[in-house]
């Protein structure tokens, strides 16, 4: 018998699990923001640009973490080429834990950026031994890539002989559940682990992430499949244990997602003394952020006409029936 936190950790990340190959664009089961367009590293190396000038004489990298084929740090590796004074000062790293990634996220960085190198770590530590001075990690829809257990009125569901079942909470997932407030949510695990992680290797970092949820605790469950960019909800009802039963024939075969609950990742962040810059839907986070710029920059280097062949898309990174608002993102610093 296992949890299904240990489940979806074998399902996702095991010998044979479904991030060990690539699922996403058009050819794949499901859509990023990253995939749908480069102005949303664009924007974000808009946003670092205006953090990297306040950092002289120091030694600074910028790290993606859950890179998947690398598209977001290359993107944001670019515009800072185009945009950034000291671009040859700045480290670019991925921190991949599956090798089967590496060769892939290298090429599509090399595509880019042809002056720099890429670094590729495999865990923290490696990261640490570097000794940077500040860090800018990023990453997106990475939170709801961390497994979780499911929560129900104090149980949690375990796997055994191809059964779901509920069982009573171990009581460290109690004790979540009660500081939140929850009586039906996905809990996500290593949280507190990750976040120490980050800060550890380095005194100074900004923690800056964009995924799928909301602040408000809905007390109900989402979690879902995602294959061929269609869903299939786990469980019959949102607030019932009654689920579906072929879930398990598609082991390994496609991805697991759920809503993340921001307030749970802004407590742990808080807690290690982190402040937050800013929690909105992603249309109000990227226009803060510069995207009227980006595109500024984007037709005086290349042209309204170039630019107009991105218009649709930037606009699905925004629309509130599309990414805008189904999204949140979120930055913290230290």
């Amino acid at each position: 018998m296992q949890s299904f936190g240990e489940f979806m950790q074998k399902w996702l990340y095991g010998e044979s699990g479904y991030y060990r190959n690539l699922h996403i664009g058009k050819e794949g089961d499901f859509y990023t923001s990253i995939s749908v367009s480069e102005f949303f590293g664009y924007t974000l190396g808009y946003y670092l640009q205006a953090q990297l000038n306040s950092l002289q004489n120091q030694k600074i990298a910028i790290v993606e973490i859950g890179a998947e084929r690398g598209n977001l740090i290359s993107d944001i590796a670019f515009f800072l080429k185009e945009n950034f004074l000291n671009f040859h000062k700045i480290d670019f790293l991925i921190l991949e834990p599956l090798k089967s990634l590496h060769n892939i996220q290298n090429q599509t960085f090399l595509q880019k950026i042809d002056s720099k190198n890429l670094l590729i770590v495999e865990d923290f530590q490696s990261i640490k031994s570097l000794h940077y001075d500040f860090i800018f990690y990023c990453s997106n829809e990475l939170l709801d890539a961390f497994p979780c257990e499911l929560y129900y009125q104090g149980q949690i569901a375990f796997i055994e002989d191809n059964i779901l079942s509920f069982k009573k909470a171990p009581k460290p997932i109690e004790q979540i559940a009660q500081k939140f407030h929850l009586q039906i949510s996905e809990i996500p695990l290593y949280i507190e682990e990750f976040i120490k992680n980050c800060n550890n290797c380095a005194k100074n970092w900004m923690f800056l992430t964009f995924d799928y949820g909301s602040l408000e605790t809905r007390n109900e469950f989402s979690l879902r499949l995602f294959e061929k960019h269609s869903t299939k909800n786990l469980f019959i009802s949102p607030k019932s244990t009654e689920y579906d039963k072929s879930f398990l024939e598609s082991f390994n075969k496609c991805d697991i997602t759920y809503d993340v609950n921001f307030t749970i990742w802004n407590n742990y962040f808080e807690t290690i003394g982190a402040k937050k810059l800013f929690c909105h839907r992603q249309n109000r986070a990227l226009v803060d952020m510069g995207l009227d710029k980006v595109g500024e920059w984007y037709i005086a280097k290349y042209g309204l006409q170039s630019f107009m062949k991105h218009s649709a898309k930037i606009r699905t990174l925004l629309e509130p029936g599309l990414l805008g608002e189904r999204f949140l993102g979120m930055a913290f610093v230290k």
